[in-house]
């Protein structure tokens, strides 16, 4: 057992006093039935929007294969600079076919009430290498989102030309990963001002000889398809950006050559040393936690800093992940889902950068233990000034619903709310649009339908993605989008604190959360009945520190760094 005084405090719960809970006592708070009369209310809106019409493809249904059962991510985004937010659906494909016969990602473009129409021929999007993952960002700071797209294959690198369609750099910019990727952050590591990317790599997958070995495992008796246990991790790569969008992979140089089953990476300085750092989620083995040496090297301090294993010191099968502040302690805290017959994690985030798993002591162990787990949001989806957690789920072996196992291959999300520093699935379990089952994957949060609250997108494998519209909102929200100074127009590695009577909330722009996901990049902070936030204190990416007040209900200011006072105009 490592760090027996940390283990102590993590088992006192999230207010630091009182007895830990036991599984079986978690297990005797049965949730109540999906209804549509609980305080969070979504309905599906994917037929009515559009979107149904869209369908994933991934591989066969028997999922023989390890990148036949992984799926993708999605995106919420403003492609064309309307106001509105558009999405971004990835596709898979089939082994045996050429990349011609692939399907093609998706550019769905929103009317502005949550209505989609395909953009994707006339955006020059022709995608068909198997997509993983999706990153959106901004990345020369033009003020056009461009799109990092991960791939078993090649990933691609499609930079917005500014009149609504997207031009493919990635062999220019070098940053051709032929892998299967994963994971992707923007940040600027070496504070030059510009961009920097990690991208996370998954498995040395030979196509060739798993197709024709056609390996398999035992997964409680059954036969499944095996990985990624028992097949070569693939290492991570960094790319340092040169300038005029050239990279230069610099992994070894930074000390970053280990190989791990990398999926998603958080950036954010967990320290607060002025410098970004990167936590990456890694299946089944540890996870890391790059510490940023001053922009010259990293070092891997996820052991030391408590964020490698659960609170039993073993690794998990990390999926997903997110950030945010559950408890208002002004920290980081980390959440990371879990394969099936084990819990999705809680990191609380405690002073000079340590974590402490509280998963058990706050409720979050026992509902998510039968559950296999993947995109994973924190969002104030009530608008109260709490923020809410939502799990997307779906496990990788369809044979379980063959046998009795405790589980199946087709799983309801789920919604947690907190309640006195504890989570728990809310009455009604957010509607009945959430105990739909799918082999769920990728989640975004936005506000679709320009209705001032957050609705969610996920993205299926073998079928449509989910959109559900937020029909419940309780309070008021102030929207904030940052203007950065230079080529981080985003704000990549700025922090936000809203301080609205006795409650602090904080959100961190421009980090990759979720499952191979991007969510709209307006910072929505719920202010329940207040009719005002008292202050909004940015600290930008470089250091500095600005401060504004007065700020109204129901509004959305736009802050742009460096200019003072006058810089947070009223957008809507």
């Amino acid at each position: 057992m490592r760090f027996p005084a940390l283990v102590a405090l993590a088992l006192l719960g999230a207010c630091g006093k009182g007895e830990p809970d036991t599984l079986s006592a978690e297990s005797a708070l049965a949730p109540s039935p999906w209804h549509d009369d609980g305080p969070f209310r979504f309905s599906d809106a994917t037929t009515a929007s559009g979107l149904g019409s869209f369908q994933q493809v991934c591989g066969s249904a028997e999922k023989p294969f390890l990148p036949e059962t992984v799926g993708g991510g999605c995106a919420l985004f403003d492609h064309d600079n309307d106001g509105d937010l558009d999405a971004y659906l990835t596709n898979g494909a089939k082994f045996g076919q050429t990349l011609e016969q692939n399907p093609s990602d998706a550019l769905c473009l929103n009317d502005g009430r949550g209505r989609f129409t395909d953009g994707t021929r006339a955006a020059d999007i022709d995608e068909r290498r198997w997509t993983a993952g999706v990153r959106v960002c901004d990345v020369d700071g033009d003020g056009w989102s461009d799109l990092y797209l991960t791939n078993f294959g090649r990933n691609t690198f499609y930079v917005a030309d500014g009149r609504g369609a997207y031009v493919d750099r990635t062999e220019a910019a070098h940053l051709a990963v032929n892998s299967w990727s994963t994971g992707a952050s923007f940040f600027d590591f070496d504070k030059d001002g510009d961009l920097d990317l990690h991208v996370a790599n998954y498995v040395a997958f030979d196509e060739a000889r798993m197709l024709a070995e056609h390996p398999t495992t035992s997964y409680q008796g059954v036969e499944v398809m095996k990985g990624p246990q028992g097949l070569p991790s693939a290492p991570d790569c960094f790319f340092v950006n040169e300038g005029a969008l050239v990279f230069r992979e610099a992994s070894a140089e930074l000390g970053m050559s280990d190989a791990a089953f990398g999926f998603q990476s958080l950036a954010f300085d967990f320290d607060l040393d002025g410098w970004v750092d990167l936590f990456v989620g890694n299946d089944s083995v540890g996870n890391n936690l790059w510490r940023n040496l001053e922009g010259k090297r990293f070092e891997d301090v996820a052991l030391r800093q408590g964020l490698a294993f659960s609170l039993s010191g073993r690794p998990q099968a990390c999926m997903g992940a997110t950030l945010g502040d559950y408890n208002g302690d002004q920290r980081a805290d980390v959440y990371v889902t879990n394969f099936a017959d084990d819990y999705s994690t809680l990191y609380r985030g405690e002073e000079r950068g340590f974590a402490l798993d509280v998963t058990q002591s706050l409720g979050l162990a026992a509902p998510t233990m039968d559950k296999l787990a993947w995109g994973t949001g924190f969002a104030d989806l009530d608008l109260d000034g709490d923020i809410e957690l939502y799990a997307v789920n779906g496990h990788v072996y369809p044979q379980v619903d063959r046998f009795r196992l405790g589980t199946e291959y087709r799983q309801p999300a789920q919604l947690f709310e907190c309640v006195d520093g504890r989570f728990r699935e809310p009455a009604g379990r957010g509607g009945k649009a959430f105990a739909d089952k799918r082999a769920g994957r990728g989640g975004a949060v936005g506000d679709v339908d320009g209705d001032g609250d957050l609705d969610l997108l996920f993205e299926d494998i073998d079928g449509p993605p989910r959109l559900l519209r937020n029909d419940g909102r309780n309070g008021h929200g102030l929207e904030v989008v940052l203007v950065g100074a230079g080529a981080n127009r985003e704000a990549v590695g700025a922090r936000v604190r809203l301080r609205a009577g006795e409650r602090v909330q904080t959100r961190w722009p421009g980090v990759a959360d979720g499952f191979l996901s991007s969510s709209a990049r307006t910072l929505v902070f719920g202010l329940g009945t207040l009719g005002k936030a008292d202050e909004l204190e940015v600290t930008w990416p470089l250091g500095k520190v600005e401060r504004f007040t007065d700020l109204q209900i129901g509004t959305r200011v736009t802050i742009a760094e460096g200019v003072g006072g006058a810089a947070a105009r009223l957008t809507r």
